[in-house]
């Protein structure tokens, strides 16, 4: 029999035959019980791996009485050994009751390249010599670099907002490698004069800190595309990525017509990032695709800005979402194949009702290794009441993006693991952790946190933590007052309508309850586990209208089901079981 193969994920490898375990070759001490549940693990990877198959992998036919205590500290020696944690991880998930499955995707050592990824952060450059028209040039010529390999299915790239994080003495290599969990940094530096501009450029073994090339290069102001083009070039092929058809076509697809037009492009990219610079930024793009309005990634942050303003700023108007799908169809017309269209488009699919469209073009699309595609997916799911495949696609994110933040704790909330919600804190959620906190004995801690932070959010928000805090309180007139304050307001997010209707019922207002429902079920959150199974709406499932309703939300999870499972939702997810 030939021994089992060497296997590798992430910065591990695990070799069975020797029982050794090695981080970029170091070994990493790991005792042979928890040894053989890593192994066994990663040899299903993606695949539910009950307690009672641990046990017999690895004490067969042993009348083991402490079995589960031993099958648990077994697991804790292995996390600990791969650095990861129960509450946030990377590369064991806990499914209660049930066992456990391993998130990181795994390749035999040698293998063919695809069936692993590598990891990769561009952060912003560093400017030799200061210079006001062009300093946005720091963090834009990175971003574009950062957007133009993503989507690549044997490569993770770190967001720009993830790599801003690290400047001046925090873009050591070796450090920015363990704090980001990446394989490769690119570095840069820029130097502006006479209108030309030289841009130097780093790629580093991060584990290593060794240097694997530097590149120079020099162009007008004007000319930046093509270093970024020249620098998007060398990276594939210095990592020797292994590049379909498609994604050729796709590095060479979106070239700006003129130097002016991307400069508006690079100058918009810089200020998109701060909520108070988006009206500029959409300006900016506006006059981007006036100087060539077939450049589609213009077109595709544009509809960005309609989504941000349309969504958070208070001149937003339904028209701004109208304009938000246009410029995203838009963009698509020009290249079926822009992953950030497809994405946005998505996000806007869910805000207008739509969330099994959004669900399918995310599954038809999206790369397994892409976690902003599987952010997206915890939130189409959850809306279409997939809650299992929600809480999965939010794992398979945070293993291959461990900082990326995704809608998850709605999904506990509604599975009704209060814990962990509670466990997120009330700076992040306040409403839902607030009540999740009710429900386990202590939601008296939160009043005063929710007072303290009610004066600085915006109204809809605030009347959310108001109507939380008031109904902890005990007043609930003052809870069903703010209630009214958000329900006749313009305010349109199904879900949120789904919490407030969920408060009403438990403050028995029936009436105005199933109202909220019909909105929100209408609305397109149709998430019928928690319409089902939520106890603060038992006092309605007596009343015609919420049966009406119910039948209502089941037809449409039932249909977002077959299409989950028609497009190989499980086995993009890792999931074992239909939805």
């Amino acid at each position: 029999m030939s021994a089992p193969p060497i296997v590798r994920f992430g910065a591990f490898e695990l070799d069975p035959s020797k029982a050794e375990l090695r981080q970029r070759g170091d070994l990493v001490k790991l005792a042979p019980q928890p040894l053989k549940v890593l192994e066994l693990l990663v040899r299903r990877a993606g695949q539910l791996v009950t307690r009672q198959e641990l046990r017999d992998h690895v004490w067969p036919g042993d009348t083991f009485v402490d079995f589960e205590q031993g099958l648990n500290f077994c697991v804790r020696q292995v996390r600990e050994a791969l650095g990861d944690t129960a509450d946030a991880p990377r590369f064991i998930e806990t499914l209660p009751r049930r066992g456990y499955r391993f998130l990181m995707p795994v390749r035999a050592a040698g293998g063919e390249r695809p069936a692993s990824v590598t990891r990769l952060i561009v952060l912003p450059f560093t400017m030799l010599r200061p210079d006001a028209d062009t300093e946005f040039l720091a963090f834009s010529l990175p971003d574009a670099l950062t957007a133009s390999l993503i989507g690549l299915e044997s490569l993770v790239v770190r967001s720009s907002s993830a790599a801003a994080r690290f400047v001046g003495d925090a873009a050591d290599p070796k450090h920015v490698g363990r704090e980001a969990d990446v394989d490769v940094v690119v570095t840069g530096t820029l130097l502006c004069a006479g209108g030309e501009v030289r841009v130097t450029t780093q790629l580093t073994d991060a584990s290593s800190g060794t240097l694997l090339w530097s590149n120079a290069a020099q162009a007008p102001v004007g000319d930046v595309f093509r270093v970024q083009d020249e620098l998007t070039q060398r990276i594939v092929a210095s990592l020797a990525l292994p590049l379909t058809a498609r994604e050729r076509q796709m590095l060479k697809r979106d070239v700006p017509a003129n130097a002016a037009a991307y400069e508006y492009f690079l100058r918009g990219n810089q200020l998109s990032y701060d909520s108070r610079q988006w009206s500029v930024a959409h300006d900016l793009y506006m006059r981007c695709i006036e100087e060539d309005p077939r450049f589609a990634p213009a077109w595709a942050r544009l509809g960005r800005m309609h989504l941000l303003l349309g969504k958070y700023a208070e001149s937003g108007t339904r028209e701004s979402l109208e304009q938000a799908e246009t410029a995203f169809r838009r963009a698509l017309a020009l290249n079926p194949d822009l992953q950030m269209a497809h994405k946005l488009l998505a996000q806007l699919d869910i805000d207008r009702g739509r969330a099994q469209d959004a669900m399918t073009r995310l599954l038809a699309r999206g790369p397994a290794a892409d976690p902003d595609v599987l952010a997206g997916l915890v939130m189409a799911c959850r809306y279409c009441g997939l809650l299992e495949a929600s809480a999965a696609a939010h794992a398979r994110a945070r293993a291959l993006e461990p900082n990326i933040r995704t809608s998850v704790s709605h999904t506990w909330f509604l599975q009704g693991d209060h814990v962990r919600v509670a466990a997120v804190g009330l700076q992040g959620y306040p409403y839902i952790v607030s009540l999740s906190m009710a429900e386990l004995g202590c939601g008296a801690e939160a009043i005063p946190v929710l007072r303290e932070l009610e004066p600085t959010v915006p109204a809809r928000i605030r009347d959310f933590m108001v109507a939380a805090r008031t109904w902890l309180e005990g007043n609930a007139d003052e809870s069903i007052a703010a209630i009214g304050r958000v329900t006749a307001s313009d305010f349109r997010d199904p879900e949120g309508l789904f919490y407030l209707a969920r408060l009403l019922a438990r403050l028995r207002e029936d009436d105005a309850a199933v109202a909220l429902l019909e909105r929100s079920i209408g609305g397109g959150f149709f998430c019928l586990p928690a319409l089902e199974r939520d106890p603060w709406l038992d006092p309605l499932r007596k009343t015609p209208a919420f049966t009406v309703l119910l039948r209502k939300a089941e037809a449409s999870h039932r249909a977002a089901a077959e299409a989950f499972a028609k497009l190989g939702g499980s086995q993009f997810l890792g999931l074992t079981v239909a939805q």
